[in-house]
């Protein structure tokens, strides 16, 4: 198998760019605070396209920045579940036509790391609960509580609340999940996504985050993640929606078109082979940037 540098339509140097995002929703958390952390997700994820890195490696780095910061719902800081545990969905899917998921994972710190090494070191497509941790404790990731000071104070406070309360707090908490696009150098995009699922949620409960062609997807046309209510989200296939779109439309009318097809709340980052942006949601704020060689932008609220 030829190496991913080694075909003619990858030889040419392209602009490399990274757009990430941190989740749809409300203003519960510091704007300030998501625009230091996105900022430096940019950065990070930019330092390894500017390296000769991949796009796959670039959404990762990216997205394991966000899942650190505990301030979005992902990795550290992952809403908890009823039974007041961390359950983390998180995918990775390159235009090469590679992709890995672990679905309801537990106690490690970078979901997303454990889903690149599913797609990278396995023939499988998705690991899920204990047979992803376990997989995680084989690559030698150590045993990582996630779940934030203010995470453990909010379910302890209203564990015992009813479902009107439940339902105000999952409309707070529950849709600020992370993703991240990107195009390198040699023209490969790839798509990296996480979450803590929705706050309160029964345990085991899955996430559009792991489902190809839910809330992401990749091909040679692009790259997109979407986020939001996630059963919504894999029941229509929003993300394959857009890589349709991108057959005869770039990335910005590919994601103007899509957000005006549905009344559900949720938002579209995608990134199409022209190296074209779309940027779209519906509700009272999304977080967001932009990096290239020459240009950043950073929207928090």
């Amino acid at each position: 198998m030829l190496d991913k540098y080694d075909s003619f339509n990858r030889i040419r140097v392209m602009e490399q760019l990274l757009v990430v995002h941190g989740g749809v929703g409300s203003h519960i958390r510091d704007s300030k605070i998501r625009e230091k952390v996105l900022g430096e997700a940019l950065e990070a994820g930019f330092v390894v396209l500017k390296e000769g890195g991949d796009a796959a490696l670039a959404v990762v780095k990216a997205v394991m920045i966000m899942e650190d910061s505990s301030v979005f719902n992902a990795g550290t800081g992952s809403v908890p579940n009823l039974a007041g545990e961390i359950e983390m969905d998180a995918s990775v899917a390159t235009s090469e036509g590679d992709f890995g998921s672990v679905v309801s994972i537990k106690n490690v710190r970078n979901p997303v790391r454990v889903a690149y090494e599913v797609s990278d070191k396995t023939k499988h497509l998705m690991l899920s609960g204990d047979g992803a941790t376990r997989f995680a404790r084989n690559l030698g990731l150590k045993n990582y509580n996630p779940i934030s000071e203010k995470m453990r104070t909010l379910f302890n406070e209203n564990r015992n609340c009813d479902s009107e309360t439940i339902d105000n707090l999952q409309k707070l908490y529950s849709n600020e999940a992370v993703g991240a696009v990107s195009i390198d150098g040699f023209g490969n995009i790839a798509a990296a996504l996480s979450t803590g699922g929705i706050i309160f949620h029964i345990p085991g409960r899955v996430s559009d985050v792991p489902i190809l062609g839910g809330g992401i997807y990749a091909s040679e046309r692009g790259a997109v993640t979407i986020t939001g209510q996630g059963e919504v989200i894999v029941k229509e296939m929003l993300a394959r929606r857009v890589d349709d779109y991108l057959r005869e439309h770039s990335a910005e009318e590919a994601a103007s078109d899509l957000i005006q097809e549905f009344e559900i709340d949720f938002g579209i980052i995608v990134v199409d082979q022209d190296c074209k942006v779309g940027i779209a949601y519906n509700t009272e704020c999304m977080s967001w940037g932009i990096k290239t060689k020459d240009y950043k932008e950073v929207q928090p609220e």
